[in-house]
């Protein structure tokens, strides 16, 4: 029972009942007093890329915030150097083709902001950390990756003498490294152990003493926690332990506080917590909320924060056709309203009473691509949680015949990109049914129809091959070759007796008893396309002539003749399903054009602590 409220306003007095009566006294439990207007106004959030080309924000400020790295998905994954005062663009490597595989990842500057060391995946496999002058000259390799899965960047020592990076070993543990850039030599700071193919986030003080790095706990890869350990290895700390979802953003230039951000409010907020020795001082506290869900690009050497903002895309919808003229039954509707903006590559189970999807934002695995399972009789959306398939191909997936398993392109046992996986529906168990080796990179997957063999792409050195595989012998057998160059994509018709096959400027129908092929369509940049389920059409997308992202709707009949556009045009339309009962079509579009933006936030620290 309350008995009263002290003159001074910061003080209560309450009884409790207990065995004896006693009163107590309640301090300290109004808030602080809000800061003064000129303080709270100092903080500044400001816009310095507005439809940035890097929607996954895996570059970094230079260290006077005067240029920005950035991987430029437009132009087949190179990296890119931005100078934002002028707001010009130039790319620092010269990868020409996706069909490499080659492509940056993370990026940082180096302390006098003249070099820049990245991982770059080479084609060959490895992912290489190398650096490169800001004008694109001195490009050198510092670790080739040949004894390990992947490797990504974290940051620069303040001496320029090593770079602090990330990989993932053979034996799926992960290690904390320094890498000398005089010779590349390599110091193993921490192994962390039990948590598969996660993402780490790290940086180095000021003064390279301790590292600290945000990654989920073994037992629980949902709650996203905050460690620092010594550079030497010596000793290690947990810094933020909570429910929440923690990630490390960096440390104030004075090295007296650690910056993260953390969604503990109900939103995600900047918060800061002291640190002295690499131990925890106090409690943790707010310097920005609702911020967003932001991505950190790094702190710049006078305390101010870029980061970046994405509003995706990618939705699934349906619509319904009538088979026979093509005409549009009902218009698209967005059926999968979980993670909105993140879902693609839809497929129907064969009764036609789920839909599953790729989606972008796992709970369970906070940054990784999880499987959604969607009920069109309950409305109800569950995630899938997916075990060993690493990073889930957005392009491919596909629901087995007898509804038990899905085709899905992943990780294989050592960390290394391009298996292909068959994952249990229910349990979310997978095994893999063909691997990437010396025979070439598999891209692409279907089921033949009564589930015996599977069909997929290999990129071979010299050539591209349709593979059919033989699931009770393992057998491999070519069945067409195409030249090594170009984007191929195929489908399965619904008896598979044939395959359509697009190149970069045509699409095609093969025989897979070995009949000559024959052409349907020559149209440049064809989204994608589906067979209708009684073989008799095939469904493509194609760029709308004067629109930058929107993809018609149209048809072509399986046996050749005029192609005929349907009355459906949506954003990036693609990843096209047909329902069973062959009127409902399943696809990947978008309402509004996916948009990245960088911001920077200035004056956020304290007084001092610049």
């Amino acid at each position: 029972d309350v008995l009263g409220l002290h003159p001074d306003g910061r003080r209560i007095a309450y009884a409790v009942s207990r065995e004896a009566a006693e009163v107590w006294v309640m301090e300290n439990f109004l808030p602080a007093a809000p800061a003064p207007a000129a303080e709270a106004e100092s903080v500044q959030t400001r816009q310095v890329w507005d439809n940035a080309i890097d929607s996954y924000f895996w570059g970094a400020p230079s260290p006077d915030g005067k240029r920005l790295t950035y991987v430029d998905w437009d132009n087949f994954a190179n990296l890119g150097i931005r100078d934002l005062a002028t707001g010009e663009s130039r790319l620092l490597t010269d990868n020409k083709s996706w069909e490499t595989g080659v492509m940056c990842y993370q990026s940082v500057f180096s302390p006098d902001g003249r070099r820049i060391a990245y991982a770059w995946q080479t084609e060959e496999g490895p992912v290489e950390l190398r650096t490169i002058g800001i004008d694109g000259s001195g490009s050198r390799v510092l670790n080739d990756g040949k004894d390990t899965a992947s490797q990504q960047v974290g940051a620069w020592s303040q001496d320029g003498k090593q770079i602090l990076a990330y990989r993932y070993r053979p034996d799926r543990t992960i290690e904390i490294i320094f890498v000398s850039v005089e010779d590349g030599s390599v110091r193993l700071v921490k192994t962390l152990e039990g948590l598969g193919a996660v993402s780490l986030r790290l940086c180095l003080s000021p003064d390279g003493r301790y590292v600290a790095y945000s990654c989920p706990r073994p037992q629980d890869k949902a709650n996203i926690d905050i460690f620092i350990v010594s550079a030497d290895g010596g000793r290690e700390m947990s810094i933020i332990s909570h429910p929440a979802e923690d990630a490390v953003i960096g440390w104030a230039p004075d090295g007296k506080r650690l910056l993260f951000k953390s969604d503990r409010t109900g939103s995600t907020g900047l918060w800061s917590i002291a640190v002295a020795e690499g131990l925890p001082q106090g409690e943790p506290r707010l310097l920005k909320m609702d911020l967003g869900d932001f991505s950190s690009l790094g702190l710049t050497r006078d305390g101010c924060l870029f980061y970046g903002l994405y509003s995706g895309w990618s939705d699934i919808f349906i619509a319904s056709l009538d088979p026979e003229t093509g005409k549009v039954l009902s218009q698209p509707v967005k059926t999968i309203l979980r993670n909105e903006g993140r879902n693609s590559a839809p497929d129907w189970s064969p009764d036609g009473e789920m839909i599953a999807c790729r989606t972008s934002g796992s709970s369970v695995e906070p940054g990784h691509a999880a499987l959604f399972l969607h009920s069109l009789r309950t409305g109800e959306t569950r995630e899938l949680t997916l075990k060993k398939t690493g990073g889930l191909n957005y392009h491919f997936l596909r629901w087995s015949p007898d509804g038990r398993r899905f085709l899905c392109i992943g990780s294989d046992e050592k960390g290394s990109y391009g298996a292909l996986h068959a994952v249990d529906v229910r349990t979310g168990d997978s095994e893999i049914i063909a691997n990437s080796d010396d025979r070439g990179f598999i891209f692409g997957c279907d089921w033949a129809p009564d589930g015996k063999s599977v069909y997929f792409l290999r990129r071979g050195k010299d050539e591209r091959s349709l593979i059919r595989l033989d699931l009770a012998t393992g057998k491999e057998t070519a069945l067409f070759q195409f030249p090594n160059s170009g984007y191929y994509r195929f489908a399965l018709s619904p008896d598979g007796g044939e395959v359509a096959v697009t190149t970069q400027d045509k699409l095609s129908v093969y025989s897979t008893a070995g009949r000559q092929p024959r052409d349907l369509v020559k149209a440049k940049d064809i989204s994608a396309f589906t067979w209708t389920r009684d073989g008799k059409f095939i469904l493509y997308g194609l760029p709308r002539k004067g629109s930058k992202n929107i993809n018609d709707l149209w048809r072509v009949p399986s046996a050749g003749g005029d192609a005929q556009k349907l009355d459906i045009g949506m954003i990036n339309l693609m990843h096209m399903r047909f329902h069973p009962d062959g009127h409902r079509v399943v696809f990947t579009a978008g309402e509004r054009p996916e948009k990245a933006e960088v911001w920077v936030l200035e004056n956020f620290l304290p007084a001092g602590k610049k």
